[in-house]
């Protein structure tokens, strides 16, 4: 409170450097408003700063909006607690922004790799399996399409016409990886890679089908109950590689960061992840 008496007595100061004498009472008065009002805005700012620094700030990928949106909801009304922060976005980007230091708690990649190039920066404190996905291939709900689908150049080539086959980017997000993958074992990637559209991540590749009418690679949990898009195929597993989310308790956690982590690998949390188009997890094995 020393800054508080120093500011009063600047008071004292200024009214009597214009000798206004007369007016200590009004000095008085101006003081006590300034000291009862501060003096308790200070001790509430300190309580925000330090919610601030509690309340989970998560880094995740831009396909988990609409799941993790409804798991940081529930953990809050179970736990009493504020609802995370959640940032989306590509997963390169994000890694980027932690190694330079953005204050994040938990990071969430559908990408082992990325988690790990945390880890042997030393960034995290704990890594567990959360979730599963599929890579698939959709097209907007409104257009005709003719034939079964075929793992061929010719059969892209009549899908997507004048038009461009859209794609996470796969230096970006790990979407176009899996992506990319696919492309290569099929043996179309090199035929192909001159008619792609690229989005910086899972979230705008959507878009791409949503309101640009292109077919794309997306992941099923973007597709599952979506009315704007329609599944062509469902890619394996074996030619995409095991689809994964990772979660990393980075850090800079705090208490209840961690409650959050937890609770995203608690049975409590598993039919919100299916009910998302997520595949279900033997979280146990992760960890």
């Amino acid at each position: 409170m020393d800054i508080l008496r120093v500011f009063a007595r600047f008071l004292d100061i200024q009214f009597y450097a214009l000798g206004s004498h007369s007016k200590e009472t009004h000095v008085r008065f101006i003081k006590t408003i300034i000291i009862t009002t501060l003096g308790f805005a200070l001790p509430t700012g300190i309580a925000q700063a330090r919610e601030n620094e509690e309340r989970p700030l998560v880094f995740a990928a831009s396909s988990l909006t609409s799941v993790l949106t409804k798991h940081a909801s529930n953990w809050s009304q179970t736990s009493g607690k504020s609802i995370p922060r959640l940032s989306f976005g590509a997963s390169a980007t994000m890694v980027r922004q932690i190694r330079s230091g953005a204050p994040a708690h938990i990071f969430i990649s559908a990408n082992p790799a990325w988690t790990q190039l945390l880890a042997d920066a030393g960034e995290t404190k704990s890594i567990n399996n959360i979730a599963g996905n599929q890579l698939v291939l959709v097209k907007p709900a409104n257009q005709i399409l003719q034939g079964t689908f075929q793992p061929t150049e010719a059969y892209f080539r009549r899908l997507i016409g004048t038009r461009r086959l859209a794609m996470a980017n796969p230096e970006l997000a790990p979407l176009g990886a899996y992506t990319q993958s696919y492309l290569r074992k099929i043996g179309v990637w090199d035929k192909l890679e001159g008619n792609l559209a690229y989005a910086q991540n899972a979230r705008q590749t959507l878009r791409l089908v949503e309101r640009g009418g292109l077919a794309a690679f997306v992941y099923k949990s973007d597709a599952f109950n979506n009315e704007k898009v329609a599944i062509i195929f469902s890619a394996p597993a074996a030619l995409t590689g095991q689809i994964t989310y990772q979660a990393a308790l980075l850090q800079h956690s705090s208490p209840s960061s961690l409650s959050f982590y937890e609770y995203l690998m608690s049975a409590e949390a598993r039919p919100t992840w299916i009910k998302y188009g997520f595949e279900d997890f033997d979280y146990s094995a992760s960890k």
